[in-house]
């Protein structure tokens, strides 16, 4: 994914070119990516999810699509979870979640 990552066109996103990027963002992509476990990260206030490889084999067929992409828009059937997911992160806060049941269409 680190490969991808880097020659995905970001500069059609939200985000800009990697290159402007701020330091904590490249920081975070880079412990997002080297993590053996499945994680997505959502940044800024549309969420664009930046994931690793393990989320990736998640993802299923979605992948390579979901990567930067707004989440509301790579996960619609579960698009009023992830609005709480933002709303709560966005404001500070924090969410824990234990055997969470969520539909999806992979």
């Amino acid at each position: 994914m680190a490969d991808r990552v880097r020659a995905f066109p970001w500069q059609t996103t939200p985000l800009g070119s990697i290159e402007h990027w701020p330091q904590s963002l490249k920081t975070a992509v880079g412990i997002v990516l080297l993590s053996p476990v499945p994680i997505v990260m959502l940044w800024g206030e549309d969420g664009i999810m930046i994931y690793n490889d393990a989320y990736a084999v998640f993802a299923g067929r979605r992948h390579p699509k979901l990567l930067g992409s707004k989440v509301r828009e790579g996960w619609p059937e579960v698009a009023d979870f992830n609005d709480n997911v933002m709303r709560v992160g966005l404001a500070g806060g924090t969410l824990a979640y234990r055997d969470q049941e969520l539909m999806l269409n992979r």
